[in-house]
């Protein structure tokens, strides 16, 4: 895959040297970027001819962010294609798992639910599929408490960033989008009438727009945040700021990246020992020029989010 035509006499560049230089990536850290770009593009050149089996490795690598769900297994997954130069056996990136879409279902359902108060609703027989045994419907009632108009009003905003989330990112131009953004224009301005110094919507609104990505590993509690404010009346009432999370995922993510640092570097590295560093290694086999041009992305990439992650846990520690 290539990402944009080059000037005339050079070729087009790669989707891979695009993915190093955007702004959540290498982009924010200046003249790293260009480093970083040059010492991958090293390993590239030398890699040719690319082998045609590993693009969707490839394209995978760009698409796993430090924010996903399911950041721990991709990147052992990843390993094992890198490894075995072939697609890695499950999708990559922006993808939700059947069990984790139930959940999203029933905080939905369960809005719902509350927001039509009737025992014979039609969300109930739903609510009863994705979430048999009621623990996420608890915990939502837990959160929002008795109703009340302004609830109410905020609830329904919060169903429809769901909404828009179940409907499959659609474009502006699709009606559904259309329809979907009236509603929230409609729902933002009821709610401004009788909250207007109110922070609850606001940061519902810097969760891009109140579209709140199913597939973030910190989804759940970004819901938990907002429910349990509409629940108290007051942004961040119940669940304070920790500012910890920049820290704890950046050294979630360590553990991964230092034993393929260490298999790249190859055996003389240290970060190569213990169970995890073994299955790692043993995924990803002996080395050859695009097997460690594929494994040296990966932990670029993931690298920049890394940093990124610690500096704002840092800056956010630092205002509490």
């Amino acid at each position: 895959m290539t990402a944009q035509n080059g000037s005339e006499g050079t070729p087009p560049r790669e989707a891979w040297e695009d993915e190093v230089f955007y702004g959540h990536r290498w982009g924010p850290h200046g003249e790293k970027a260009h480093e970083e770009h040059a010492r991958l593009k090293k390993l590239w050149d030398a890699a040719q001819p690319f082998p045609a089996e590993c693009r969707n490795a490839l394209d995978d690598i760009i698409a796993l962010e430090i924010c996903n769900w399911n950041l721990e297994e991709s990147i052992l997954e990843l390993c094992s294609a890198i490894g075995g130069k072939r697609p890695p056996a499950f999708p990559i990136g922006h993808m939700v798992s059947e069990d984790r879409w139930k959940t999203i279902w029933a905080y939905y359902f369960t809005c719902r639910d509350w927001l039509a108060n009737a025992p014979q609703n039609g969300y109930r027989p739903l609510l009863r599929m994705c979430d048999a045994d009621g623990v996420t419907q608890n915990h939502v009632l837990g959160l929002l408490g008795e109703k009340d108009e302004l609830k109410a009003l905020y609830v329904e905003r919060f169903c429809l960033c769901l909404a828009f989330w179940i409907g499959e990112w659609c474009g502006r131009e699709f009606a559904y989008a259309k329809a979907h953004n009236a509603a929230v224009s409609a729902l933002e301005e009821e709610i401004r009438k009788r909250d207007p110094q109110g922070q609850i919507l606001n940061a519902m609104k810097g969760e891009g727009d109140g579209r709140l990505q199913p597939c973030g590993h910190k989804a759940f509690r970004r819901y938990d945040i907002i429910l349990s404010s509409i629940g108290t009346g007051k942004w961040r009432a119940a669940m304070p700021m920790r500012g910890t999370d920049g820290f704890e995922r950046a050294a979630t993510l360590e553990a991964y990246l230092s034993p393929i640092e260490a298999w790249i570097e190859g055996p003389a590295c240290a970060g190569g020992e213990g169970a995890l560093a073994e299955d790692i290694h043993a995924r990803l086999g002996a080395r050859d020029g695009a097997k460690v041009f594929l494994a040296s992305l990966l932990v670029s990439l993931l690298r920049s989010e890394q940093l990124a992650a610690r500096q704002l846990a840092e800056s956010r520690s630092k205002a509490r």
